[in-house]
């Protein structure tokens, strides 16, 4: 869980992948809630992870869309400002390494003393989000002496000693059924559908596919209903990477199994379906199987 600041406070939201760290923190933001995203992920990224219809966001981009917004600044600063003048709610902003190449550092801090300085007096929170290594130390102490580091059990979190630690606990209490379900849907490569052939009869018809592996594939369900067939298929697209990566590590599971590593197998097994956090769990199956 992310440490949300309280009203009228800025926090610092430090980790080692922007991107894995805004999947948690969608996941913990309640529908209610008041929300401004400002970030570099690209609307397609976005939408794997938050409904976007419930939510007011800005693409730092130079790409022309309706949703983006001129990577400067004053840009930001002013839609800050505009947007905390009333009301209540949460502002997410990452992609601060970005402004900085464009503007220094200088800069940056100037706008996040800036926004702590207008926030202080509205009932809004703003977290920042800076990943690892984009800033160096000295510059990540200015900034959290400016907004304060905010705790959190995602970050440093080691996937295999302490969340495939707590998910073995899980799988092995539902481990007859989850064992059959893996026996019975293996998981397979698909032809890809081309752009020619996709229409929403062949996407629905993927979809339930994908579903009868027990893949979860609940964040392209949305592309039913784009008007736009070619933001449709880019979505797909997108998954279709995603579940082509499931099915590589899906196999070199049965490696890691015949070495002894039943019961992470079928964790890994658990995760690799829901299409979460694939990169890291390629790295560790790659490490157990080098030892």
């Amino acid at each position: 869980m992310i440490q949300i600041p309280e009203s009228g406070r800025v926090g610092t939201l430090i980790s080692s992948s922007v991107k894995q760290i805004f999947e948690s923190f969608s996941r913990q933001i309640p529908d209610s809630e008041n929300l401004m995203i400002i970030t570099r992920l690209s609307p397609r990224r976005l939408i794997r992870h938050i409904d976007l219809n419930s939510v007011d966001f800005r693409w730092l981009s130079i790409e022309e869309s309706i949703h983006s917004i001129d990577p400067s600044l004053e840009h930001v600063n002013h839609l800050v400002n505009s947007t905390i003048l009333e009301n209540e709610g949460l502002v997410w902003i990452d992609g601060l390494e970005y402004l900085a190449d464009r503007q220094g550092f200088d800069a940056v801090h100037s706008f996040v003393r800036n926004i702590v300085d207008s926030v202080g007096n509205t009932k809004w929170k703003i977290i920042i989000a800076i990943e690892i290594g984009t800033f160096n130390e000295i510059e990540i102490a200015q900034i959290i002496r400016e907004a304060s580091e905010i705790e959190t059990k995602i970050e440093n979190i080691d996937l295999e000693e302490n969340i495939i630690e707590s998910e073995i606990v899980q799988t092995k209490k539902n481990q007859d059924i989850e064992v059959k379900k893996i026996k019975v849907t293996g998981l397979k490569l698909l032809t890809k559908i081309s752009k020619e052939g996709f229409t929403q009869k062949t996407l629905r018809e993927r979809i339930m596919q994908w579903r009868s592996m027990n893949l979860d594939v609940s964040i392209l369900e949305p592309a039913l209903n784009f008007q736009n067939p070619d933001d449709a298929y880019h979505l797909y697209s997108d998954v279709e990477e995603l579940v082509r990566t499931a099915v590589e590590l899906d196999s070199r599971l049965d490696i890691l199994k015949e070495k002894g590593e039943t019961a992470k197998a079928y964790a890994y097994r658990y995760r690799i379906r829901q299409l979460t956090g694939l990169d890291e769990i390629s790295r560790i199956v790659d490490a157990l199987l080098s030892e």
